[in-house]
């Protein structure tokens, strides 16, 4: 099919500045053309023409720190009590939500039943309408380490038990592997700070991903811990209380970081989310410095990308994309991290994260510059993921995802 958007501005998230009165082709799955202005005798070409009205028109928004079937509270213990069936139609139905809600990419960096894997199938094989997910399949960490009994993680010890535990996820069709390498906020009994795997731990496990061309991103908080995972080859920080030491040698590695900014810095939603009083002390306690780690990471140069690291994937994305703006990003940083940098931190970015010719067709419209106000981005009016139009209406008589399960 041959759709024709027209009367819109496009802010193609590659840094350059936003483009008035365009018009985008896109035939199948692809854009072919980007048209400043539009003829009728070009419109008239196309099966589908459609007028946005002065909209917005952005690449689809990612959030590549996700776990879908985690409840954090989870006040009717589902995570202890719900079988693997129950569990995974849960967290189909919040990704699901999410692709409503424009987000068209997702890294799933933990979850239980290999649930990602198999959500991955169907919404690549069109069973369900869902975004495109780049699977981890299970976590790593040490015995008794940080998430450990939580979303299926693998308890490993030594570099013989990783390489095997890391096999096994590259055999069920792992894009990336997932380590737990420091303590972190969910786990009692521990500090955020506090190292786990050792190096040579994480060597056999970087050795045996890249062997095989995939990416290594570890869970990790404080700056021993990051600095330990970078020099053992890592791809990837998540969360990061990052020193100087820490910043020089992400740039010099090349390593991405996936910041998680809400999970310290949204004092609102860490005092009234009926946390555990454990959690909410080492979240607040860490703020500060979570905050001057990430600012250091972005005056440097780092490439950072949007993780929300919370459900239900549709507030909590929408949240980390305002909360890195808030945090010193500009808006148009802050969409970059949350599309082109995301999808290159996925090996994606020759066909997603920007609206350019050639590339896949994962579009959003919002009816308010987001560049005025970043929080435009709720401001929803289209979304096309690969060319076809999402249903972004909510489904007369089917439950609230919030409601229903928290």
């Amino acid at each position: 099919m041959k759709t024709f958007l027209t009367n819109c501005t496009v802010v193609d998230c590659t840094g350059n500045p936003p483009q008035s009165n365009m018009s985008i082709v896109v035939e199948n799955d692809r854009i072919t053309e980007l048209l400043n202005g539009v003829t009728m005798s070009e419109a008239k070409v196309a099966e589908r023409v459609l007028d946005l009205e002065g909209g917005y028109v952005l690449p689809g928004l990612w959030n590549v720190h996700v776990h879908l079937g985690d409840l954090i509270p989870d006040p009717q213990l589902l995570l202890e009590t719900e079988s693997p069936i129950d569990y995974a139609i849960r967290a189909g139905r919040n990704a699901m939500d999410g692709l409503r809600a424009g987000i068209t990419g997702l890294r799933i960096v933990g979850e239980d039943h290999y649930a990602d894997f198999a959500w991955k199938r169907a919404f690549d094989a069109g069973v369900f309408v869902g975004p495109r997910i780049f699977a981890c399949g299970r976590a790593m960490s040490i015995t008794g380490g940080h998430g450990h009994g939580t979303l299926g993680a693998l308890e490993v010890d030594g570099p013989f038990e990783i390489r095997k535990a890391v096999r096994e996820q590259l055999k069920y069709g792992a894009d990336q592997i997932k380590l737990m390498v420091t303590g972190g906020v969910m786990t009692e009994g521990e500090s955020m700070k506090e190292s786990q795997f050792l190096m040579d731990e994480i060597l056999a496990a970087t050795e045996v991903a890249h062997q095989k061309g995939k990416r290594v991103c570890v869970h990790a908080w404080g700056a021993e811990g990051v600095k330990t995972a970078i020099r053992g080859g890592v791809d990837t920080v998540e969360h990061g209380l990052l020193d100087d030491e820490a910043v020089e040698l992400m740039v010099q590695n090349g390593v991405y970081y996936v910041p998680t900014l809400n999970s310290t810095q949204d004092t609102e939603k860490i005092l009234k989310g009926r946390l555990p009083d454990f959690m909410v002390e080492k979240a607040l306690g860490a703020a500060e410095a979570h905050l001057k780690g990430f600012q250091k990471a972005l005056k440097m140069g780092v490439r950072i990308a949007c993780g929300a690291d919370a459900s239900p994937v549709t507030d909590h994305t929408l949240l980390e994309i305002e909360h890195l703006n808030k945090a010193g990003m500009t808006e148009m940083e802050a969409l970059v991290a949350a599309t082109r940098t995301s999808a290159d931190l996925c090996g994606v970015a020759d066909r997603l994260g920007t609206v350019e010719v050639g590339k896949l067709a994962d579009l959003i419209v919002l009816s308010a510059n987001p560049l005025q106000n970043i929080s435009n981005i709720r401001k929803l009016k289209m979304v096309l993921k690969g060319g076809s139009l999402v249903d972004i209406n909510p489904q007369e008589g089917q439950a609230d995802y919030r409601k229903f399960f928290f």
